[in-house]
């Protein structure tokens, strides 16, 4: 038997790596989907004429400004984005290799339970992380802001804006301090909100 079938057999038998990975793995699924929500579901949600008969009317004015640019819609929203100046030709190289990952993590996901020739890329959190903070700063910067009427005569520095998180930003942090082993400053939040609901009853 070969060091590589031995040394897989054993992070598949061993309890705490078997958990350890499907952790990962579903983290990553997860915050694939989050980043799939930034980039697809925010253009879609502005341009979309409302609900018909219980189903999302999509506007010509989507199909023409967002889809016409690509025949993947996540392309073509990632193509939109660039157009807005929101995100570069690197951002949407690397949204094809994180969704590359994303793929093999789904449909050979035994492999990256069984096999030390399989493991799930840390280092993909941090990426899915930064283009989900750039497009959704952007997206609360020149979108939201710009239309809520309850700006309208707030000044906003710079300091502010840049300050800004939308809730996926802080949802996805705590998921990737969970993919990285750092239990313990989630159970720390978890202790403090807990805490500040209890003192509310």
């Amino acid at each position: 038997m070969s060091n590589d079938a031995k040394e897989s057999w054993l992070k598949f038998l061993n309890p705490d790596s078997l958990k350890l990975n499907l952790i990962r793995a579903s983290l990553y699924l997860t915050c694939w989907e989050m980043l799939k929500e930034s980039v697809v579901d925010q253009p879609r949600g502005f341009f979309c004429m409302g609900l018909m008969e219980g189903e999302e009317t999509i506007s010509p004015e989507y199909a023409a400004e967002v889809l016409a640019l690509a025949k993947d819609p996540l392309i073509a929203s990632a193509l939109w984005f660039r157009k807005m100046e929101a995100i570069s030709d690197d951002d949407i190289a690397l949204l094809r290799k994180l969704r590359s990952h994303r793929n093999e993590v789904a449909h050979r996901l035994p492999e990256f339970l069984a096999s030390v020739k399989a493991e799930v890329k840390l280092e993909f959190f941090k990426e899915i992380f930064f283009l989900v903070q750039k497009i959704d700063k952007w997206w609360i910067q020149e979108i939201e802001i710009p239309i809520n009427p309850e700006y309208d005569d707030r000044q906003l520095t710079q300091e502010d804006l840049d300050g800004v998180k939308s809730m996926r930003m802080v949802f996805m942090a705590l998921l990737i301090e969970m993919a990285n082993g750092q239990e313990d400053s989630i159970r720390r939040y978890y202790e403090e909100i807990k805490k500040a609901f209890e003192a509310k009853k």
